[in-house]
């Protein structure tokens, strides 16, 4: 996906893909309005403002505090049909992940043994690798 002045491959770092996902809860009333043409929009955020959109700016806080693109961005860049569809669940590659899970667990048993990361975040992890 490319759009704006932004590297495609900035829209597969993880605090990217919760801001795609994020964008996806922007409900289409929230959208003031949009200019197909002009690839801009106006946006009501949560807290009760109105943020100018574009492909490459916006004058939301996160926008402003991370210079990347933000839920807004991505929003605009939905409606004008310029990201792809997000992956769906797959069944066979569910069960695929749940048997890998075990050994997951304790390769990062042994990073935690090895004392490179903490006991705190080696249970985040088995509980997020055994989360339903």
């Amino acid at each position: 996906m490319s759009f704006g002045i932004w590297d495609v491959s900035i829209h597969s770092k993880i605090d990217q893909i919760k801001r795609i996902n994020t964008s996806k809860q922007i409900k289409s009333k929230n959208i003031v309005n949009i200019d197909v043409q002009g690839q801009t929009a106006r946006i009501l955020g949560s807290s009760g403002e109105i943020y100018e959109v574009t492909l490459d700016h916006c004058t939301c806080f996160d926008f402003n505090s991370q210079r990347g693109p933000c839920k807004h961005i991505y929003k605009l860049a939905a409606e004008l049909d310029l990201l792809p569809p997000t992956p769906t669940f797959n069944a066979e590659k569910a069960e695929t992940f749940k048997q890998s899970i075990p050994a997951e667990i304790d390769r990062f048993k042994q990073q935690y043994l090895a004392g490179a990361i903490s006991a705190d975040k080696f249970i985040k992890i088995v509980n997020a690798l055994n989360s339903k």
